[in-house]
């Protein structure tokens, strides 16, 4: 049975829950299906400034996850524990950003869930797919083979070019600022030059703050997959609205 806005209140009280920007409006749902707090606060602030005014977002971190989802097993883990707070209790609001780059549990939230839901992997390849061609800059190499399936379910498929993947641990390369930023740089250099691309996804919720510093250098779009997601959800938010 689908769960709705008002599913169990009284259960709120026992989750960790924040919201930005508290106040009259719509109200949706950021999900962080991995346990790293700072990334919920900072992909939370990024949905925040897409959305503007009248919006609030309400903040979730999936604190039975990796940290980092590197591969199938950690994503199957995140996808699972999803479904588990809802049915304990966790208020969809007036919709949900999946905000993970591998969209983990998307269609089984679908199913559960009477609002909309916004994997933030599908509205950045539809938003780079309206530019044309595109490029992944991916920071879980182990994973290119399920985003190249995601592409296809989401009818980009064809314009997905390829996907760079970092090399080295991934952990270590986000976990440090600089060497990250150089590394997504070098990504970038490469794609540009490379690639016969009309735009490139930053590759990862957490990388929000990246994404945008590299948005300020490229010469072509890079699409920013929190501001993205955010953007896709107010439009289906206002279209069922009444």
């Amino acid at each position: 049975m689908p769960v709705g806005r008002g599913a169990a209140d009284h259960l709120r009280g026992a989750l960790t829950l924040s919201a930005i920007d508290e106040g009259p409006g719509h109200s949706i749902l950021l999900l962080n299906p991995n346990s790293t707090r700072a990334s919920t606060d900072l992909m939370g602030a990024f949905a925040q400034e897409a959305l503007g005014p009248g919006w609030t977002v309400r903040l979730k971190t999936n604190e039975d996850a990796p940290p980092i989802i590197t591969d199938v097993a950690g994503a199957e883990r995140a996808s699972a524990s999803l479904l588990t707070l809802f049915r304990d209790g966790l208020d969809p609001c007036e919709g949900v950003i999946l905000s993970a780059f591998l969209d983990p549990g998307l269609e089984d939230l679908r199913a559960m869930l009477d609002v909309p839901v916004v994997g933030i992997a599908e509205a950045a390849m539809q938003a780079a797919g309206r530019h044309g061609r595109f490029a992944i800059l991916s920071t879980t190499p182990d994973l290119n083979a399920h985003l190249r399936a995601l592409a296809v379910v989401y009818g980009e498929g064809e314009r997905l070019v390829d996907i760079l993947r970092i090399k080295g641990d991934p952990y270590k390369v986000m976990g440090d600022p600089d060497l990250l930023m150089a590394t997504l740089r070098e990504m970038l250099t490469e794609a540009t030059e490379t690639l016969e691309v009309d735009a490139v996804i930053v590759g990862g919720g957490p990388l929000a703050k990246a994404a945008r510093a590299l948005g300020a250098e490229a010469s072509l779009p890079i699409v920013e997959p929190v501001p993205a997601a955010a953007l896709a959800l107010k439009a289906l938010i206002e279209t069922d609205g009444p």
